[in-house]
């Protein structure tokens, strides 16, 4: 399993001291970013594209929807999605459903799938050692009428651990270097149904103004399971 491999949503763009610009941020332009994922030895197990459309801004709120589609290594569509990217008062808000492990989700693809609004929060301003607010997430998956599983996804711990420069294929960013805990579970038959959790850790580079960079996921005994790395934006 790979927890994060949803995670690839989130990337990059112009680098801001104090501030971030939210048009800069690839999720709240019209534009089509992929993620690459890979394996704990490193190998191409997959793509993950994200198409961000239908842009608009109330206030001081910008948001914008996106839909996505993951295939792995062969090219063969294995499950797509649907989201939002929120950019308030300079902080980044990204829809905490992209943290879905999405090779779970395929198999749900034909049932219905329902799930409170929740964002992943970034910042206007980053710094070594600051502490960032949780993350939850909650669905219900429902099949012929009825709740067949409840699915949940938490990030805990979430901080910064410093700044690194990342080099992609689609360029080069300062980037901050977040840590959390993350626990996916998935139970059968509704909240109190059985689910055995699972428990990981997780790194995330994050560069100011254009978002998620790269990521790693380790198991809870901090070994390396797999990665996800920006390797295209198309304007």
């Amino acid at each position: 399993m790979k927890p994060l491999l949803a995670m690839c949503a989130f990337l990059f763009l112009s680098i801001a001291i104090c501030a971030q610009n939210c048009s800069g941020y690839y999720y709240l332009s019209s534009s089509e970013v992929q993620m690459t994922t890979y394996d704990k030895k490193g190998k191409e197990s997959g793509k993950v594209t994200y198409t961000i459309n239908a842009v608009t801004k109330q206030n001081n709120t910008t948001s914008a929807h996106f839909v996505s589609q993951m295939v792995d290594e062969k090219g063969k569509k294995i499950t797509g999605g649907s989201g939002i990217y929120k950019c308030s008062g300079d902080n980044l808000y990204i829809d905490a459903r992209v943290s879905m492990p999405q090779e779970q989700m395929a198999a749900y693809k034909d049932m219905e799938v329902k799930a409170d609004e929740a964002f992943i929060e970034y910042p206007a301003s980053l710094k070594s050692d600051q502490a960032l607010k949780d993350a939850n997430v909650k669905m219900e998956v429902h099949n012929k009428g009825s709740i067949f599983s409840v699915l949940t996804m938490d990030e805990t711990n979430r901080k910064v651990a410093g700044k690194e420069s990342i080099t992609t294929p689609a360029g080069t960013w300062e980037c901050y270097k977040i840590t959390y805990d993350g626990r996916f579970r998935a139970t059968i038959g509704g909240p109190s149904g059985i689910g055995v959790p699972f428990n990981f850790k997780a790194i995330e580079w994050f560069a100011p103004g254009f978002g998620i960079v790269k990521t790693e996921t380790y198991n809870k005994n901090e070994k390396f399971m797999g990665s996800t790395l920006i390797t295209s934006v198309k304007k």
